[in-house]
Protein backbone atom coordinates (compact mmCIF):
# COMPACT_ATOMS: atom_id res chain seq x y z
CA UNK A 1 0.00 0.00 0.00
CA UNK A 2 2.99 1.95 1.08
CA UNK A 3 4.75 1.70 -2.40
CA UNK A 4 1.37 2.46 -4.37
CA UNK A 5 1.07 5.36 -2.80
CA UNK A 6 4.56 6.37 -3.20
CA UNK A 7 4.13 5.68 -6.70
CA UNK A 8 0.99 7.93 -7.14
CA UNK A 9 2.41 11.07 -5.50
CA UNK A 10 5.22 10.10 -7.88
CA UNK A 11 3.33 10.50 -11.08
CA UNK A 12 1.48 13.09 -10.01
CA UNK A 13 4.70 15.13 -9.08
CA UNK A 14 6.15 14.57 -12.54
CA UNK A 15 3.19 15.91 -13.76
CA UNK A 16 3.30 18.91 -12.35
CA UNK A 17 6.69 19.54 -12.17
CA UNK A 18 7.59 19.35 -15.89
CA UNK A 19 3.80 21.12 -16.81
CA UNK A 20 5.39 23.96 -13.98
CA UNK A 21 8.87 24.40 -15.06
CA UNK A 22 9.26 22.64 -18.74
CA UNK A 23 5.76 23.29 -20.70
CA UNK A 24 4.19 26.81 -19.25
CA UNK A 25 5.44 29.37 -21.18
CA UNK A 26 7.15 27.62 -23.31
CA UNK A 27 7.65 28.70 -26.45
CA UNK A 28 7.59 25.28 -27.82
CA UNK A 29 5.59 22.62 -29.94
CA UNK A 30 3.30 21.33 -26.88
CA UNK A 31 -0.30 20.25 -26.33
CA UNK A 32 -1.90 21.96 -29.28
CA UNK A 33 -2.25 18.98 -32.10
CA UNK A 34 -5.16 17.09 -30.29
CA UNK A 35 -8.07 15.48 -31.95
CA UNK A 36 -11.85 16.56 -31.49
CA UNK A 37 -12.85 13.88 -29.23
CA UNK A 38 -16.45 14.85 -29.82
CA UNK A 39 -16.23 13.74 -33.64
CA UNK A 40 -14.54 10.93 -32.59
CA UNK A 41 -16.08 7.07 -32.38
CA UNK A 42 -15.23 5.41 -29.39
CA UNK A 43 -12.65 2.95 -30.97
CA UNK A 44 -10.60 5.28 -32.44
CA UNK A 45 -10.97 7.39 -29.13
CA UNK A 46 -9.18 4.26 -27.50
CA UNK A 47 -7.08 3.68 -29.99
CA UNK A 48 -5.49 7.12 -29.53
CA UNK A 49 -5.56 7.00 -25.67
CA UNK A 50 -3.83 3.16 -26.38
CA UNK A 51 -1.01 5.04 -28.17
CA UNK A 52 -1.03 7.95 -25.88
CA UNK A 53 -0.13 5.28 -22.93
CA UNK A 54 2.46 3.41 -25.10
CA UNK A 55 4.25 6.68 -25.36
CA UNK A 56 4.44 6.53 -21.67
CA UNK A 57 6.02 3.14 -21.74
CA UNK A 58 8.09 3.53 -24.77
CA UNK A 59 9.85 6.23 -22.79
CA UNK A 60 10.22 4.77 -19.98
CA UNK A 61 11.50 1.05 -21.67
CA UNK A 62 13.64 3.43 -23.37
CA UNK A 63 14.91 6.48 -21.29
CA UNK A 64 14.39 5.56 -17.71
CA UNK A 65 11.43 6.79 -15.39
CA UNK A 66 12.23 10.63 -15.50
CA UNK A 67 11.43 11.13 -19.05
CA UNK A 68 8.21 10.25 -18.51
CA UNK A 69 7.62 13.64 -16.87
CA UNK A 70 8.02 15.14 -20.72
CA UNK A 71 4.82 13.02 -21.58
CA UNK A 72 2.65 15.19 -23.94
CA UNK A 73 0.11 15.00 -26.83
CA UNK A 74 1.79 16.22 -30.02
CA UNK A 75 4.25 13.58 -30.27
CA UNK A 76 1.49 11.17 -30.03
CA UNK A 77 0.69 12.75 -33.71
CA UNK A 78 3.72 11.93 -35.00
CA UNK A 79 3.91 8.23 -33.40
CA UNK A 80 0.42 7.64 -35.10
CA UNK A 81 1.72 9.15 -38.64
CA UNK A 82 4.93 7.13 -38.37
CA UNK A 83 3.04 3.74 -37.66
CA UNK A 84 0.18 5.01 -40.48
CA UNK A 85 2.51 5.17 -43.08
CA UNK A 86 4.29 1.74 -42.46
CA UNK A 87 1.54 -0.20 -41.62
CA UNK A 88 2.98 -1.14 -38.43
CA UNK A 89 0.49 -2.39 -35.88
CA UNK A 90 2.53 -2.71 -32.74
CA UNK A 91 1.41 -5.30 -29.54
CA UNK A 92 -1.25 -3.82 -28.12
CA UNK A 93 -1.48 -5.25 -24.48
CA UNK A 94 -3.13 -4.61 -21.13
CA UNK A 95 -1.31 -2.82 -18.37
CA UNK A 96 -1.89 -1.12 -15.06
CA UNK A 97 -1.60 2.55 -14.52
CA UNK A 98 0.79 3.97 -11.92
CA UNK A 99 -2.48 6.52 -10.88
CA UNK A 100 -4.85 3.93 -11.27
CA UNK A 101 -3.28 0.69 -9.99
CA UNK A 102 -6.69 -1.52 -9.88
CA UNK A 103 -7.21 -0.58 -13.17
CA UNK A 104 -5.71 -2.55 -16.80
CA UNK A 105 -5.56 -0.08 -19.47
CA UNK A 106 -4.93 -1.06 -23.49
CA UNK A 107 -1.55 0.30 -24.53
CA UNK A 108 0.53 0.09 -28.06
CA UNK A 109 4.13 -0.67 -27.35
CA UNK A 110 7.35 -1.35 -29.59
CA UNK A 111 6.54 0.43 -32.66
CA UNK A 112 8.96 2.69 -34.39
CA UNK A 113 6.27 5.17 -34.27
CA UNK A 114 6.69 5.13 -30.65
CA UNK A 115 10.12 4.84 -30.72
CA UNK A 116 10.48 8.02 -33.21
CA UNK A 117 7.74 9.96 -31.05
CA UNK A 118 9.80 9.15 -27.53
CA UNK A 119 13.30 10.03 -29.27
CA UNK A 120 12.44 13.36 -30.55
CA UNK A 121 10.20 14.46 -27.15
CA UNK A 122 13.59 13.55 -25.12
CA UNK A 123 15.47 15.61 -27.80
CA UNK A 124 13.01 18.25 -27.91
CA UNK A 125 12.40 18.71 -24.39
CA UNK A 126 16.43 18.79 -23.74
CA UNK A 127 16.97 22.05 -26.08
CA UNK A 128 13.95 23.84 -24.80
CA UNK A 129 15.91 23.74 -20.99
CA UNK A 130 18.95 24.92 -22.97
CA UNK A 131 17.25 27.76 -24.81
CA UNK A 132 15.41 28.10 -20.66
CA UNK A 133 19.59 28.66 -19.39
CA UNK A 134 20.18 31.25 -22.02
CA UNK A 135 17.52 33.67 -21.47
CA UNK A 136 14.90 32.80 -17.96
CA UNK A 137 14.44 34.33 -14.85
CA UNK A 138 17.39 32.52 -12.20
CA UNK A 139 14.17 30.38 -10.34
CA UNK A 140 13.30 29.03 -13.55
CA UNK A 141 17.13 28.73 -14.83
CA UNK A 142 17.19 26.46 -11.51
CA UNK A 143 14.50 24.25 -12.09
CA UNK A 144 15.32 23.50 -15.61
CA UNK A 145 18.97 22.88 -14.96
CA UNK A 146 18.07 20.07 -12.39
CA UNK A 147 15.78 18.77 -15.16
CA UNK A 148 18.29 18.92 -18.04
CA UNK A 149 20.73 16.91 -15.61
CA UNK A 150 18.68 14.39 -14.53
CA UNK A 151 17.79 14.10 -18.35
CA UNK A 152 21.34 13.95 -19.33
CA UNK A 153 21.75 10.38 -19.96
CA UNK A 154 18.23 10.14 -21.89
CA UNK A 155 19.56 12.45 -24.13
CA UNK A 156 22.61 10.92 -25.02
CA UNK A 157 20.73 8.12 -25.98
CA UNK A 158 18.17 9.92 -28.22
CA UNK A 159 20.95 11.54 -29.77
CA UNK A 160 22.73 7.94 -30.64
CA UNK A 161 19.19 7.05 -32.06
CA UNK A 162 18.59 10.05 -33.89
CA UNK A 163 22.23 11.87 -34.77
CA UNK A 164 20.96 13.74 -37.64
CA UNK A 165 18.11 15.33 -35.50
CA UNK A 166 19.66 16.06 -32.41
CA UNK A 167 22.09 18.13 -35.33
CA UNK A 168 19.84 19.96 -36.55
CA UNK A 169 17.82 20.96 -33.28
CA UNK A 170 20.72 22.06 -31.53
CA UNK A 171 21.02 24.03 -34.92
CA UNK A 172 17.95 25.90 -34.61
CA UNK A 173 17.90 25.99 -30.96
CA UNK A 174 21.01 28.76 -31.67
CA UNK A 175 19.13 30.23 -34.39
CA UNK A 176 15.70 30.74 -32.59
CA UNK A 177 18.21 32.72 -29.78
CA UNK A 178 19.86 34.58 -32.24
CA UNK A 179 16.63 36.00 -33.59
CA UNK A 180 15.53 36.64 -30.86
CA UNK A 181 18.47 38.32 -29.36
CA UNK A 182 18.10 40.63 -32.58
CA UNK A 183 14.58 41.22 -32.20
CA UNK A 184 12.98 39.97 -34.91
CA UNK A 185 9.75 41.27 -35.62
CA UNK A 186 8.40 39.18 -38.99
CA UNK A 187 6.35 36.49 -37.35
CA UNK A 188 7.05 34.25 -40.12
CA UNK A 189 11.31 34.35 -39.95
CA UNK A 190 10.13 34.29 -35.73
CA UNK A 191 8.59 30.77 -36.40
CA UNK A 192 10.86 29.14 -38.88
CA UNK A 193 13.16 27.59 -36.27
CA UNK A 194 10.28 25.84 -34.80
CA UNK A 195 9.01 24.96 -38.48
CA UNK A 196 12.09 23.48 -39.29
CA UNK A 197 12.56 21.52 -36.00
CA UNK A 198 9.20 20.01 -36.57
CA UNK A 199 9.92 19.41 -40.58
CA UNK A 200 12.94 17.37 -39.02
CA UNK A 201 10.81 15.16 -37.12
CA UNK A 202 8.30 14.29 -39.86
CA UNK A 203 10.42 13.65 -42.09
CA UNK A 204 11.30 10.75 -40.37
CA UNK A 205 8.34 9.37 -40.42
CA UNK A 206 8.55 8.38 -44.13
CA UNK A 207 9.59 5.62 -45.60
CA UNK A 208 9.61 5.99 -49.43
CA UNK A 209 11.66 8.91 -50.82
CA UNK A 210 8.79 10.92 -52.34
CA UNK A 211 7.01 10.84 -48.98
CA UNK A 212 10.37 13.09 -47.28
CA UNK A 213 9.62 16.22 -49.17
CA UNK A 214 5.85 16.18 -48.48
CA UNK A 215 6.32 15.63 -44.54
CA UNK A 216 9.00 18.18 -44.26
CA UNK A 217 6.51 20.96 -46.07
CA UNK A 218 4.04 19.64 -43.57
CA UNK A 219 6.54 20.18 -40.92
CA UNK A 220 7.45 22.99 -41.72
CA UNK A 221 3.88 24.73 -41.78
CA UNK A 222 2.64 22.94 -38.63
CA UNK A 223 5.61 24.11 -36.57
CA UNK A 224 4.95 27.55 -37.66
CA UNK A 225 1.12 27.52 -36.60
CA UNK A 226 2.30 26.11 -33.01
CA UNK A 227 4.99 28.57 -33.01
CA UNK A 228 2.30 31.31 -33.34
CA UNK A 229 -0.18 29.84 -31.16
CA UNK A 230 1.97 29.35 -28.09
CA UNK A 231 3.05 33.08 -29.26
CA UNK A 232 -0.59 34.47 -28.65
CA UNK A 233 -1.40 32.27 -25.68
CA UNK A 234 1.56 33.83 -23.66
CA UNK A 235 1.25 37.34 -24.77
CA UNK A 236 0.08 38.62 -21.62
CA UNK A 237 2.60 36.41 -19.44
CA UNK A 238 5.87 37.66 -21.89
CA UNK A 239 4.58 41.09 -21.07
CA UNK A 240 4.48 41.03 -17.81
CA UNK A 241 7.83 39.46 -17.07
CA UNK A 242 9.45 41.23 -20.28
CA UNK A 243 10.31 38.11 -22.39
CA UNK A 244 10.25 37.80 -25.77
CA UNK A 245 7.03 37.89 -27.96
CA UNK A 246 7.16 38.60 -32.06
CA UNK A 247 3.57 40.12 -31.37
CA UNK A 248 5.21 42.45 -28.49
CA UNK A 249 7.95 42.97 -30.92
CA UNK A 250 5.18 44.18 -33.81
CA UNK A 251 3.70 46.61 -31.43
CA UNK A 252 0.34 45.04 -31.49
CA UNK A 253 -1.91 44.73 -28.46
CA UNK A 254 -3.18 41.48 -27.46
CA UNK A 255 -6.27 41.16 -29.18
CA UNK A 256 -4.05 42.29 -32.57
CA UNK A 257 -1.45 39.85 -31.62
CA UNK A 258 -4.70 37.36 -31.34
CA UNK A 259 -5.89 38.44 -34.69
CA UNK A 260 -2.65 38.32 -36.64
CA UNK A 261 -2.13 34.66 -35.17
CA UNK A 262 -5.46 33.29 -36.19
CA UNK A 263 -4.36 34.76 -40.02
CA UNK A 264 -0.87 32.93 -40.08
CA UNK A 265 -2.11 30.00 -38.96
CA UNK A 266 -5.19 30.08 -41.35
CA UNK A 267 -3.03 30.50 -43.99
CA UNK A 268 -0.55 27.65 -43.37
CA UNK A 269 -3.27 25.17 -41.74
CA UNK A 270 -4.26 25.18 -45.38
CA UNK A 271 -0.83 23.96 -46.13
CA UNK A 272 -0.19 21.21 -43.93
CA UNK A 273 -4.06 20.02 -45.15
CA UNK A 274 -2.54 19.80 -49.10
CA UNK A 275 0.34 17.63 -47.86
CA UNK A 276 -1.15 15.69 -45.65
CA UNK A 277 -3.58 14.80 -48.56
CA UNK A 278 -0.56 13.92 -50.70
CA UNK A 279 0.42 11.12 -47.85
CA UNK A 280 -1.11 7.43 -48.72
CA UNK A 281 -1.75 6.51 -45.15
CA UNK A 282 -1.85 2.20 -44.13
CA UNK A 283 -3.47 2.83 -41.04
CA UNK A 284 -4.74 5.38 -38.19
CA UNK A 285 -6.48 7.61 -41.47
CA UNK A 286 -9.77 8.36 -39.41
CA UNK A 287 -7.64 8.99 -36.19
CA UNK A 288 -5.24 11.79 -38.23
CA UNK A 289 -8.05 13.01 -40.40
CA UNK A 290 -9.84 14.28 -37.07
CA UNK A 291 -6.46 15.80 -35.38
CA UNK A 292 -5.87 17.86 -38.57
CA UNK A 293 -9.48 18.45 -40.17
CA UNK A 294 -11.28 18.81 -36.90
CA UNK A 295 -8.76 19.24 -33.56
CA UNK A 296 -5.97 21.91 -35.39
CA UNK A 297 -9.01 24.40 -36.84
CA UNK A 298 -10.19 24.14 -33.22
CA UNK A 299 -6.99 25.24 -31.66
CA UNK A 300 -6.25 27.89 -34.32
CA UNK A 301 -10.26 28.94 -33.08
CA UNK A 302 -8.81 29.22 -29.68
CA UNK A 303 -5.90 30.99 -30.30
CA UNK A 304 -4.51 33.08 -27.57
CA UNK A 305 -6.13 30.41 -24.71
CA UNK A 306 -4.06 27.68 -22.95
CA UNK A 307 -5.06 24.26 -25.49
CA UNK A 308 -7.33 22.29 -23.98
CA UNK A 309 -6.89 18.41 -22.84
CA UNK A 310 -8.78 15.51 -22.28
CA UNK A 311 -7.79 13.86 -18.64
CA UNK A 312 -5.72 10.89 -19.87
CA UNK A 313 -4.03 8.96 -17.37
CA UNK A 314 -0.96 9.64 -15.50
CA UNK A 315 2.06 7.79 -16.80
CA UNK A 316 2.91 4.02 -15.87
Amino acid sequence: MIIGLTALLSARWSRRLSAHFLWKGARGVFGYVTPDKGEMKVREYECYRAVYCGLCMQLKADYGFVSRMLLNYDLVTVALLADGLSGEQGSPCMKRCMANPLRRRCMHAGTAGLRLAAASLVLLSWYKLTDDLADEPFARRFASGALRFMLRRAHKKAAAAQPELDRLLAEQTVCQQTLEQAGCTSPDEAAEPTGRMTAAILEQCAVQPDQVHILGRMGLFLGKILYWLDAAEDYDKDREKGRYNVFLRMGLDRAAAIEQATLQCRLAAGEVARCYNLLRLELNRPILDNIIFLGLPAGIRRAGQPPKHEKHAAPV
